[in-house]
């Protein structure tokens, strides 16, 4: 759109400013909305579940590096979800002057009710319900936008909301729910045309008070537009624009199930695109809530083994962290405290003010004593505005840990019909080991007959919950026997040939014979599905056999033919008008010089055609009738220069 007018002293700022990009990625594992939510966006004080996405899946991922550009979003890294592609968001800003796709998707009804009776399209929202022992649930956020600044004010006012529902709130959304994407210390909904900065200049709408210039405290221009620029040399974000670091925030009630909305889209058409980056860790809530972390585990995830790992004990707050806080533990169970594991679990610990985190990391003691399961018991509580008793369960196991290792059969070729035998090898980790084949097997060994190509995987675990070991074992079938392919070839005389040997189907291992049918030369019997260069000092014709593992052969007869004049003959005229007849321009014996470049220049001296390697098949694109200048450049670094002439008229 408008980055032509930037100065080339921002073409410059941009340059030497490359290095400070944002980044975004939506492979795995930040392709799934449960794991953008579950370890990217939620913080300390909340649980969640039942996570949900609706969109176009380009539209949601992990976005890092916020901090470091010109200007900076302010939120290093986190979730982002778009109107279209996130790959939009990476600037600089002048480098993609489309800014956006359509991803064909429809908008959304409670965004809809923001704009009305303007259109929502590209709809992307994603959803959760979740849970706070608090009283307050709130996150960061940054909003950006390519409709700004020349968009503001229009109907194109892309929109975005957080929609939360739940007990005590009554909202005029979707199952009662309330919007707090709100401009701060008010009731008005962030959006385009409510938060921009001075876009009067260069608005295309009726920029006129109070849209344009809405709100400019939470503005960041990051166009170069304005006049005079407020930023010579955007390199943040694509987005032309963004607001502050902002914080929705959401009264709640201690214990009670809530569900959040976060949706955002294209409103009037979907061209340009927004975006919204959710600060990582930012879903938080006030209170105490214990956990804990278990390094290596077995069947089930709160059991620790003797020297297998640690388990930790986590307690963490949110919310007012000015005051200090006493958490008393209640420790049981059978294992003893400070004997069966250590170090010794105290009765209290105490948050200083300013800490939201304590860890108490254990380690089972290993006794040389075969002592079974030993429960530990851990109740955390703590009087706060939200009182939370949570217990953590630790087990022990005696016994030794080495990391779990899988070892199994190579990949394979058979013949049709064959038996074969699978094998998997665990070693390492604390036996007994659990195998499990995708046949359904969950023997060590399997014997299989397959009838076409299949892939079986096998996948081992230990009782100490080590990483689960997989292999995968491809078994290829040779239906048919060995087929050769190896075409005839003509050579000028005095130059290398390399015979291409090439074998399908079959199963190994191939055997090869040669025999000189006439002529001067021979094939070395080695060449087999392989290639062999030699420059010929006859015309030639060989027979070739090959026999395949399974005993199945297939015969080919290869000519070579010394061509005594290899040059090229240039046309001047050729007629591409769809009759069959000299519809190409083309080269006689351009064969004999692969590789060779084809150049069409106009008039002007532009060039109009350019194939590296042209194979005679220009038929003038939709290039006029006329005279043309060329150029083929061969292999050697010879060049023949000349005219053509294009005439289509029959």
């Amino acid at each position: 759109m408008k980055k032509t007018l930037l100065s080339l002293f921002l073409f410059f700022a941009l340059f030497f400013n490359a290095k400070a990009q944002l980044t975004v990625t939506n492979a795995p594992p930040y392709d799934q909305a449960s794991y953008l939510v579950q370890n990217i966006l939620l913080g300390q004080g909340v649980t969640v579940s039942n996570i949900t996405y609706t969109g176009d899946p380009a539209a949601i991922g992990f976005f890092q590096n916020g901090l470091t550009t010109n200007p900076t979003i302010g939120i290093d890294s986190g979730l982002i979800i778009c109107s279209g592609p996130i790959t939009v968001a990476p600037g600089p800003t002048n480098t993609n002057p489309a800014a956006g796709a359509d991803n064909g998707q429809p908008g959304d009804v409670d965004l809809s009710t923001i704009v009305n009776p303007n259109m929502t399209f590209n709809a992307a929202i994603l959803e959760f319900d979740f849970i706070t022992y608090a009283d307050t649930v709130k996150f960061d956020f940054v909003f950006a936008s390519e409709e700004y600044p020349e968009y503001t004010c229009c109907s194109v006012n892309d929109v975005f909301g957080f929609f939360i529902s739940g007990p005590g709130i009554n909202g005029p959304y979707t199952n009662n729910a309330e919007n707090i994407a709100l401009i701060p210390n008010t009731t008005t909904p962030i959006q385009i045309n409510t938060v921009n900065g001075p876009c009067a200049p260069v608005s295309y709408c009726d920029a006129t008070a109070p849209c344009c210039g809405g709100y400019p405290q939470f503005y960041v221009d990051n166009s170069g537009w304005t006049n005079p620029p407020t930023n010579l040399s955007p390199t943040s974000v694509e987005y032309d624009g963004f607001t502050t670091v902002l914080t929705a925030i959401s009264p709640v009630q201690c214990g009670q199930v809530y569900h959040i909305k976060i949706a955002i889209s294209d409103v009037g058409d979907g061209i340009f695109d927004s975006g919204v980056f959710l600060k990582a860790g930012s879903f938080s809530a006030s209170g105490i809530l214990v956990d804990a972390n278990i390094s290596y585990g077995g069947p089930n995830d709160s059991t620790l083994f003797e020297g297998c790992g640690t388990a930790c004990l986590l307690l963490t707050r949110s919310g007012d962290l000015s005051s200090a806080d006493t958490v008393a533990l209640t420790i049981g169970g059978q294992a003893v405290n400070g004997v069966d594991y250590t170090p010794s679990l105290p009765s209290q610990v105490i948050f200083q003010p300013g800490d939201d985190t304590i860890q108490i990391c254990i380690t089972a003691l290993n006794e040389n004593v075969l002592e079974g399961l030993e429960l530990v018991s851990i109740t955390a509580t703590s009087n706060t505005i939200c009182t939370q008793s949570n217990s953590a369960v630790l087990e022990f196991y005696v016994g030794d840990y080495t990391p779990l290792n899988l070892a199994a059969s190579s990949d394979t070729t058979i013949c049709p019909n064959t038996q074969l035998f699978l094998n998997a090898q665990a070693s390492g980790g604390v036996q007994p080991y659990s195998y499990s084949w995708s046949t359904g097997s969950n023997n060590q060994t399997i014997i299989v007959t397959p009838t076409a190509n299949t892939s079986y995987t096998v996948t081992v675990t230990d009782s100490c919950n080590s990483p689960v070991q997989t292999q995968i074992i491809n078994v290829i079938v040779a239906p048919t026997g060995p087929a050769i392919t190896t075409p005839d070839y003509t050579v000028c005389e005095g130059e290398q040939i390399t015979i291409n040997m090439v074998v399908s189907g079959g199963a190994p291992s191939f055997s090869c014979n040669w025999t000189t049918i006439s002529g001067n030369d021979t094939i070395p019997q080695t060449v087999c599905n392989s290639s062999y260069s030699y420059t010929p000092t006859s015309n030639g014709t060989f027979l070739v056999s090959i026999t395949d593992g399974c005993s199945r052969t297939d015969v080919d007869t290869i000519s070579v033919v010394i061509e005594t004049d290899c040059s090229i003959i240039v046309p001047n005229v050729f007629t591409p008008n769809g009759d069959g007849i000299n519809d190409f321009f083309s080269f006689e014996n351009l064969e004999n010089f692969p590789g060779s470049r084809f150049v069409v220049y106009n008039r002007w001296g532009n060039i109009i055609y350019d194939d590296a390697s042209y194979q005679n098949n220009w038929s003038g694109d939709n290039h006029s009738d006329g005279t043309y200048y060329f150029i083929l450049y061969l292999p050697d670094g010879k060049t023949i220069p000349g005219y053509l002439t294009l005439l289509r008229k029959k």
